[in-house]
């Protein structure tokens, strides 16, 4: 913490800049991380220069500068694309003014997806020469689970063996690639909260999930992964090349998963040298400028490396300043103020 510390105050290419979060307000997984920001915002910083724009319904125009400007076209606690919101009511919010994007001072934060309409959208950004918090790339890895996978195999980083799947009829070849012994984990490679990843304790129920899954949809991604018996996991945040804070995930009674969504509590824990280190390699192997690295610690922390599981490229802040005794939403917003940090796309 004491070089991020001595960042902050030493700033010398401190400048004013607009902030905007791309964000998607699912009801399942809310937007409070994006809440907490704008409130930090608004406490040192003109509020006209955030914006949170919502991509379900949204739009972007084209100004007389050629820049962008995003528009908030929505009804409130309404996510029904077919639902056309009526202008006289109170709850309509449809912002013709809308927020420009001008790309020399202006910071792109995706917090939530949709899909191919952000990375429509985040591309076109991109083009315009707009700093992104992450960039498309590393959105699309970061969403991605067999490409974290991959990015993480190349950074030499451990992990649990892991492979494709592609099909019922060849599925001896990815069990014998993971080991071959029960119980191993299937997950679908897209998926966050823990939702899409099976506990599997037979080549019987392997099948039967299988069979089940490509009878829904036969081109779903799907990877399996070796079994690492854990109590807990950790979460580590990295920002600008440093990691910043942590906390550790018990698993769940019951279950086999650490999540906060699926129902965890999160507890305070210190990494060690090694477990930092390897977080900033994966950080540096990943691209990422802001996000949350997963890892099962090893029996010898000091001196055998971590398990890394996956990285979140927009990941929730939830108990991470009482646990670490930090305030991270001013952090993230600091960090910004200096040019310095606005890699290069």
């Amino acid at each position: 913490m004491g070089k991020f510390a001595e960042f902050l105050k030493e700033q010398d290419n401190d400048k004013p800049y607009r902030l905007m979060l791309i964000i998607y307000d699912d009801p399942l997984d809310p937007n409070k991380t994006g809440e907490e920001i704008g409130k930090e915002w608004k406490k040192n910083n003109n509020p006209k220069d955030f914006y949170q724009f919502e991509i379900d319904k949204g739009y972007f125009t084209v100004n007389e500068k050629g820049n962008y400007v995003a528009h908030n076209y929505k009804k409130e606690n309404d996510n029904r694309r077919n639902v056309k919101p009526n202008p006289k009511d109170s709850e309509f919010e449809h912002d013709e003014v809308g927020f420009e994007i001008i790309p020399e001072n202006t910071v792109v934060v995706i917090r939530g997806s949709k899909g191919d309409r952000t990375h429509r959208f985040t591309e076109m950004l991109r083009l315009q020469n707009v700093y992104m918090v992450n960039s498309r790339k590393v959105m699309e890895v970061a969403n991605d689970k067999w490409l974290n996978y991959i990015h993480f195999k190349k950074a030499g980083l451990t992990q649990p063996r892991t492979s494709l799947v592609t099909s019922v009829e060849n599925i001896d070849i990815p069990i014998k690639e993971v080991g071959g012994k029960y119980p191993m984990i299937l997950k679908t490679a897209m998926g966050t909260r823990g939702v899409g990843v099976q506990f599997i304790e037979s080549y019987k129920s392997l099948l039967t999930s299988l069979q089940l899954i490509f009878k829904i949809d036969e081109d779903i991604p799907l990877i399996l992964q070796e079994y690492i018996k854990t109590d807990y996991d950790v979460r580590a945040i990295v920002l600008s090349g440093e990691v910043i804070a942590q906390i550790k995930r018990p698993v769940i009674k019951g279950d086999f998963r650490s999540n906060i969504s699926q129902g965890t509590l999160p507890l305070k824990m210190e990494l060690t040298d090694l477990e930092i280190e390897q977080c900033l390699k994966a950080a540096k192997e990943t691209g990422v400028m802001w996000g949350g690295f997963d890892f099962i610690p090893s029996k010898n922390r000091e001196t055998e490396k971590p398990y890394f599981i996956e990285f979140n490229g927009s990941p929730g802040t939830g108990h991470l300043n009482d646990l670490n005794n930090i305030n991270i939403y001013k952090m993230f917003i600091e960090t910004f103020k200096n040019r310095d940090n606005w890699r290069k796309l």
